[in-house]
């Protein structure tokens, strides 16, 4: 007998021995006691039909899917006798068909809705892990009225946003490069638009992500703070249908369905801004008014997700991914001042593009009903590119008297291409065990340059050509082994390794970072867990701002540093009080080592050249407390989110002494609402707050005298050396006013005639106009001499529209 577990555990368990997953309502009796007979050593079918028996739960199967649903009932009529006057009597009562289902049989039943979730922190081993479907991101606030995965991410408790607008991802106090991006397995290394406005990921063709922040399994490796694992959706096997969407600045159409019936399926999502759309006139218009001054700006980005899956028969699939996504900026500057018989032209034309290019090929094949292999082949490409042309020149009498032109061209790629093998194997209801192994081999070309400069008067020219180029060839092995094992009904763990080499210029890495979870289940709504990970990270992302930029680039760990290493330690506790309800706090503690930072770089362009002589190798210590609450029904979903940590570093060559980070919000919070006013209109909320980022703000201005020889005094840490300037107290030492806002939103939706359904979108980011601080600068007063903070804040209300038709 099964005792002391309710029927979502059995679920659970159902799950990870036979590879299904449960769809059913929330409002199911999934948390009652389940006292039946073990399951162990069943079919799927007879585990089924003995797991729901006498539950008024009926259950349908359909490939990998056990959908759940209210057992119908029926009016039986029930004769009775009266012993004394042989009277007979018949009534009407209302009992639950289909009571009992013979083994091997099930319950036809229609179409149901997706509310309910086995990846439950209540019951999923690892500690601060998430997992996110299309309809979680689609039915939450998104800016410009386009859903993004990044920003539904930055709501998390854990994860600081960086800079308003952008999509920074900052996880338990780790910089916006130690996250690992994830696309079909294939890794991306640039996951924004528009300078970080939105995310590259096209949420039409997502079918889940898996984002971790804490209790990495043993199969991610390669970054310290955090994994986003996405995964696009196989497409429809039976009938072809889709969408479009027109935003305020972008729009998007997708379609999937199939190219041969329950054999082979094709899902493409296409996403375009159109901003040139709207700069171009403008320009036009603009340029009418200004005959000696032309001006020309453009600026669009694109996504393309494509997938084909074939099904070769019930035990072998294959996949082909393919993700492309590209931004493009153009200016041009056409200036002219006319003389007598003279004409000056100036003209600048500067041009930036920068993108990605994923595909990966996914062959899953069952070897035996407990064991399943994968193997996946990838090839990623990223690069950025900025142009920049010059060009001066002299008119005399209609003809180039003398010419002055100059071009930069800066480039910087990656390539890489490998492959992933893994296994799946449940050997019993009591192990899950995953092992594999993996190899990249990495090719990064930072800053590629050439200049030229051409300059000289009619018939006399000079030519002056510069090229200069880095490249770093690297190779990457990795291997895992882990066993999710469920002791007993109360006690589960996931315990395993992730072992790595890194080669680079005759150099090898070697790591081995052991990771664990586990779990107490006490009773069927309350569990309490811990983990303990280490994590190796081999490749740094150099950037002179906190907003990703083309000039941004990407470099290997080199044979004068050391890979970055963190070590997190977190634990927590899970409360379901009832179906609605879902209460857990979380706390962790991380330690990173040999994180790195620029010296004293401030262009926007850091120089490649022995990059890694201009950087300091540093120490995080980060650590904090977070609260997740969430109330759902059937019309009203809220969240709630609080977050209290502490993010500090330490650069002894930049400062002796440990100091906060410039995102070390002390406090941040999050609620979010959701709320079905009617099937034809939804409403959704969402407030945000969080302590001001930091910044660096001088202490006081000093003058000092000449010493007797008459050199002037120079004074460590003032900002010049002449006697004279300001006095930094320590790095980050001042906190902008604390962030807040508002975010609301409605859905209108209305079916058609033809039963294709039409959904109007309307938001407001930043309701109630709230000037959030973006930075700040000190001015002295003339008259007084005193300092002065001035703040700067850009960011207004901005409302959004779209329309999206499904058809």
């Amino acid at each position: 007998m099964a005792q002391g577990h309710s029927l979502r555990t059995e679920m659970e368990r159902l799950h990870k021995t036979f590879n299904i997953d449960f769809v059913y309502d929330s409002s199911l009796p999934t948390d009652h006691a389940y006292s039946g007979p073990s399951l162990d050593g069943m079919t799927l079918r007879r585990a089924l039909s003995t797991l729901f028996r006498g539950t008024g739960i009926a259950f349908r199967q359909k490939g990998r899917y056990v959908m759940l649903t209210s057992k119908p009932e029926k009016m039986v009529k029930k004769r009775a006798v009266k012993p004394s006057t042989r009277k007979q009597r018949t009534t009407r009562k209302a009992v639950a068909e289909n009571e009992d289902t013979p083994d091997g049989g099930d319950t036809e039943l229609g179409e149901v809705v997706v509310n309910g979730s086995l990846n439950s922190p209540l019951l999923s081993t690892q500690t601060g892990m998430r997992t996110l479907t299309k309809s979680d991101i689609m039915s939450a606030f998104a800016l410009a009225s386009t859903p993004d995965v990044v920003k539904t991410l930055q709501r998390f408790s854990g994860v600081a946003p960086g800079v308003e607008l952008m999509s920074g991802l900052y996880v338990h106090g780790g910089d916006d490069d130690e996250n690992l991006f994830l696309m079909d397995g294939s890794p991306l290394y640039s996951v924004n638009h528009t300078l970080g406005l939105f995310s590259s990921f096209n949420v039409d063709v997502v079918k889940s992500i898996d984002f971790y922040k804490s209790g990495f399994p043993a199969r991610y490796g390669g970054r310290l703070s955090s994994v986003v694992d996405v995964r696009t959706a196989d497409g429809d096997m039976r009938h072809v249908h889709g969408s479009y969407r027109i935003g305020l600045l972008d729009g998007s159409i997708h379609i999937e369905g199939p190219l041969r019936k329950d054999k082979t399926s094709f899902n493409i999502g296409l996403r375009r801004s159109w901003l040139d759309l709207i700069t171009r006139p403008l320009c036009v218009i603009r340029n009418r008014h200004y005959d000696n001054d032309k001006l020309t700006l453009n600026y669009y980005f694109h996504d393309l997700n494509a997938r084909v899956t074939n099904i070769f028969s019930d035990r072998s699939r294959m996949a082909l991914s393919v993700y492309s996504g590209d931004d493009n900026l153009h200016s041009k500057e056409d200036m002219s001042d006319k003389y007598d018989y003279e004409v000056d032209k100036d003209i600048t034309d500067e041009h930036m593009s920068w993108g990605n290019l994923n595909a990966a090929v996914d062959w899953q094949y069952k070897i035996t009903p407990k064991m399943t292999s994968t193997l996946t082949t990838f090839y990623t490409y990223n690069r950025s590119r900025v142009t920049e042309d010059d060009d001066n020149s002299t008119i005399y009498q209609g003809q180039e008297s003398s010419v002055d032109r100059i071009s930069n061209s800066y480039r910087s790629t990656i390539n890489d291409l490998g492959y992933r093998a893994s296994a799946d194997y449940r050997p019993s209801v009591h192990h899950h065990i995953r092992f594999g192994t993996d190899y990249t081999w990495h090719s990064f070309r930072p800053q590629t340059r050439s200049n030229s400069n051409i300059t000289g008067e009619s018939g006399a020219v000079d030519t002056t050509l510069i090229a200069s180029h880095n490249s770093h060839v690297a190779h990457e092995w990795n291997a895992y082994a882990e066993d999710e094992v469920s002791v007993n009904d109360m006690w589960s763990l996931n315990a395993g390794v992730n072992a790595s080499l890194f080669h680079i210029a005759g150099k090898t890495f070697a790591s081995a970072d052991p990771r664990l979870a586990v779990k107490f289940q006490v009773c069927p709504r309350l569990s309490f867990k811990a983990s303990a990970t280490v994590m190796s990270q081999y490749v740094h992302k150099i950037a002179s701002t906190f907003i990703e930029l083309p000039t941004d680039y990407w470099v290997p760990t080199t044979s004068r540093l050391r890979p970055m290493k963190s070590l997190q330690f977190a634990a927590g506790v899970y409360y379901q009080p009832d179906s609605h309800w879902l209460i857990s706090m979380e706390g962790y503690i991380k330690r990173t080592r040999h994180i790195l930072q620029y010296c004293s770089w401030t262009g926007l362009e850091p120089p490649a050249d022995s990059w890694d002589e201009m950087v300091m190798d540093g120490r995080g210590r980060f650590y904090g407390l977070e609260v997740d609450a969430a109330y759902s029904n059937r019309d009203i979903t809220l969240r709630g989110t609080y977050t209290l940590s502490w993010n500090k570093r330490r650069y002894p060559e930049f400062y002796p002494d440990w100091f906060y980070d410039k995102f070390d919000n002390r406090h941040k919070g999050n609620i979010s609402a959701q709320w079905n006013i009617s099937p034809k209109v939804s409403m959704f909320a969402v407030w945000s707050f969080h302590s001001g980022n930091r910044i660096t703000v001088p202490t006081q201005y000093v003058r000092l005298p000449n010493v007797p020889d008459g050199h002037p005094t120079t004074v460590p840490g003032t900002s010049d050396d002449d006697g004279s300037g300001f006095v930094y107290e320590h790095p980050n030492n001042m906190t902008l006013p604390a962030y807040h806002r508002l975010d609301i939103g409605f859905d209108f939706k209305h079916r058609t005639r033809h039963g294709h359904e039409i959904v109007w979108n309307v938001s407001v980011y930043n309701a109630y106009c709230h000037m959030n601080s973006m930075w700040a600068n000190v001015k002295i007063s003339d008259t007084t001499g005193r300092m002065r903070l001035h703040n700067h804040a850009f960011i207004p209300a901005i409302p959004s529209l779209s329309y999206t038709y499904k058809f």
